[in-house]
């Protein structure tokens, strides 16, 4: 998610302690880093993909030095004959394709244009011959890699990828500041082969335009030792050496990896349901950091309760420089204005319950971010009305819903002109849906259909077809009438 902070802040007060979670431990920055912390519970899949990523962090240079081996499984029926892969970061590399509007450039470069790119050197099978690659589409965002041999259906292939980072000065998912870097789709990601083909669009300016599969992953990331990285996945180890400390991490059956690595995080962290929350807020922002704690821990409780149980052990919500809040497997960026005294602190509450929600749409049930993008935002934002009704009560739910939501057609990403016309249409118009639905049938049923849609795409991509598909498995009733009306607009 990311949006304007005028879209998310309630009307109502919002309490973020009503629910007891377990174990509240402050930790200092080597306390919260150094050894083994958790251990990964979550099996790797074997038909998902496997990325393997050693990086060096340059502070000086602003950039990240990397090699990356993927193990691509083909899971389609078809033979590919070529691989292709997005490469985000060089969306940054001229001011005409950044991925911001006209109305937000000079946020996002308050201290000047400069370019961010992917410099690739190498790519081959591993351990074999080097492959041919090119890289196009707009911004030259889209890696292609010729095959000597194509993939049979149900076999993999492992490449091997040498490429630099270059890490541009923008205050957003991709960039640095004075004491951090911010390493959201900083690699590159294998594109989404489904019944379209491969999917390939651009670094759209509105939204989320991400859209990949769950996947398992090893990363190694070599940093000055003076840095804290909250990151997605598990810490499995860290090793000091010198000015530089070496910090592995693990994930299984998760859809992208991200990381912030900041000098001046403190860490506040609780478990709840088995699973480790923690809080990376600046020094000078504690009483804030631990409202987030509580906000994130709470929300995991309630949608556990709701949706259906978070696999993963550790989920971070991390205070950055960013515009409001965005969403990564296990890690979710939290706009450091949200943490100031000047700030409402409801609104602090409203986008850790949004971006956490995302943790269960998009994260663990996949969809097309670009084409279908109200299956995860229209489903956070609905998720911030249930979090509200069982953290409070559910009239106060109810009034959150009335107050915070108009009704708007949903299209994709290219229809949209601004973040103006995008939130109310993906946002709103999506929770309307489902606030609808759930009047048609009742809370029972309502739940039941979110259950079992979790249960039923957890780890794997989901089409409004296919929610349409459960919902007339659990009701019995043929929905044909009303999603035409409230999905497809006919």
């Amino acid at each position: 998610m990311k949006k304007k902070l005028t879209m998310v802040l309630a009307a109502i007060l919002i309490a973020t302690t009503l629910i007891s979670c377990s174990n509240n431990i402050d930790k200092t920055p080597d306390d919260a880093t150094i050894g083994v912390q958790e251990v990964n519970k979550v099996a790797p899949s074997e038909k998902g993909n496997f990325y393997d990523i050693s990086a060096v962090l340059n502070e000086t240079d602003k950039t990240l030095s990397a090699t990356e081996i993927v193990k691509y499984v083909n899971n389609e029926n078809i033979e590919l004959k070529e691989l292709y892969f997005h490469v985000y970061t060089n969306a940054f590399k001229q001011k005409e394709t950044a991925p911001f509007l006209f109305d937000d450039f000079e946020r996002a470069y308050s201290r000047g244009f400069e370019p961010g790119y992917t410099d690739i050197s190498k790519v081959k099978i591993k351990d074999g011959e080097d492959l041919k690659y090119s890289l196009q589409g707009e911004g030259s965002t889209i890696l292609k890699v010729e095959l000597i041999e194509p993939i049979k259906p149900g076999t993999a292939i492992e490449l091997s990828m040498d490429f630099n980072v270059k890490i541009p000065p923008a205050n957003e998912r991709f960039g640095y500041g004075e004491n951090h870097f911010n390493l959201g789709n900083w690699y590159p990601i294998a594109a989404v082969y489904d019944k379209t083909g491969w999917n390939l669009d651009k670094y759209y300016p509105i939204g989320d335009p991400f859209y990949s599969d769950s996947s398992n992953y090893k990363v190694t990331i070599k940093a000055p030792k003076d840095y804290i990285i909250a990151s997605s996945g598990v810490l499995i180890s860290e090793k000091v050496e010198g000015e530089s400390k070496t910090s592995e991490f693990q994930s299984s059956n998760m859809r992208d990896f991200a990381f912030i690595a900041n000098k001046d995080f403190k860490v506040s962290e609780k478990t709840v349901d088995g699973t480790i929350v923690k809080s990376y807020y600046y020094k000078d922002d504690e009483n804030r950091g631990k409202e987030a704690l509580e906000s994130g821990a709470n929300s995991i409780k309630i949608f556990n309760d709701k949706f259906g149980k978070y696999p993963y052990p550790v989920y971070s919500v991390v205070e950055t420089v960013f515009p409001s809040g965005m969403e990564y497997p296990g890690l979710v960026y939290i706009s450091e204005n949200y943490y100031k005294t000047f700030s409402n602190k409801d609104a602090l509450t409203i986008v850790v319950v949004h971006e956490t929600a995302h943790q269960w749409w998009y994260s663990l049930v996949g969809n097309d971010q670009v084409d279908e993008a109200w299956l995860d935002e229209g489903f956070a934002t609905y998720s911030e009305s249930i979090y509200i009704e069982n953290a409070i009560s559910k009239t106060r739910g109810k009034n959150y819903f009335n107050n915070n939501v108009e009704e708007r057609h949903n299209e994709g990403l290219e229809d949209f002109r601004n973040w103006d016309d995008y939130g109310p249409t993906v946002y709103t118009r999506g929770a309307v849906v489902l606030n609808e639905l759930r009047n048609k049938f009742g809370d029972e049923k309502f739940f039941q259909i979110m259950q079992e849609y979790f249960k039923e795409y957890e780890f794997k991509i989901a089409t409004s077809e296919d929610f349409v598909n459960v919902s007339e498995k659990v009701t019995g009733q043929q929905l044909d009438e009303f999603y035409n009306t409230w999905i497809y607009a006919k």
